[in-house]
């Protein structure tokens, strides 16, 4: 992570953070910000930002099940023709073949199909259908600028928001009590700044603490351990 930003509800009180903004206006600042600093060849998101006219070009996303597309190429979807867009859940059950998915990627969706599609604003992306018999589950995702297995693989290789905010409250973010939004923004930068040191260190667990750490929370516990119990970070975390 390197940048945050705090959402209120509309009806919320954002104190000194100014007027209410959506999560896209939000992640479109944001968005902006990376691209002026970081060379971004691609954007890959969850559906809740799945918006091909907010995301622009080069994204990779998953798209919800109840979401439009046409396997023709229609334009944008309007009444006359929006009998020839169909949502994924359609798709998936009028799909007539699905191939064994033996790519080694999201292999928990034994099965997929590969085809192209246009979403409902008339953009034209990459569809991937995964599906597993056993348990129902499904999974839609699509891009603008990859296909097929490199559409798999972004998905596979993002940095899941899931897995920080699991972190996260190993490392007391849902536990502080400030004033105003500026307090959550301050609380939650230090978090970040945590995270990030001990994700580096967690790559050189080997060397720093004489084992292979695997998860931020095991870090942090060999932190903990070395600095406060053993007082032994002379010799263990600035060695050289």
């Amino acid at each position: 992570p390197f940048l945050m930003r705090l959402y209120v509800k509309k009806d919320g009180d954002a104190g000194n953070e100014g007027k209410f903004r959506t999560k896209l206006e939000i992640m479109g600042e944001i968005f902006g910000i990376a691209t002026e600093n970081f060379n971004v060849t691609g954007k890959v998101v969850d559906s809740w930002y799945s918006s091909a006219r907010f995301l622009g070009v080069n994204f990779t996303t998953e798209l919800k099940s109840n979401r439009k597309v046409s396997i023709d190429h229609m334009g944008k979807m309007t009444r006359k023709n929006r009998d020839m867009f169909y949502t994924m859940d359609e798709i998936l059950a009028t799909t007539f073949t699905m191939f064994e998915n033996n790519t080694d990627i999201l292999g928990e969706f034994p099965l997929y199909n590969s085809f192209n599609a246009w979403l409902s604003c008339g953009q034209s992306v990459s569809v991937v259908v995964l599906y597993n018999p056993e348990n129902k589950r499904k999974k839609f995702l699509a891009s603008d600028y990859l296909q097929g297995d490199e559409i798999m693989k972004a998905w596979n290789n993002r940095w899941s928001i899931e897995t920080f905010h699991n972190d996260a409250k190993d490392l007391g973010l849902g536990e502080y009590q400030v004033r105003d939004g500026k307090g959550c923004l301050i609380h939650g930068s230090i978090t970040i700044a945590a995270y990030t040191l001990l994700s580096m260190m967690m790559k050189a667990s080997k060397k720093l603490f004489g084992k292979v750490l695997k998860t931020i929370g095991e870090c942090s516990r060999a932190v903990k351990e070395v600095l406060i119990i053993k007082k032994n970070y002379k010799s263990r975390l600035f060695s050289g």
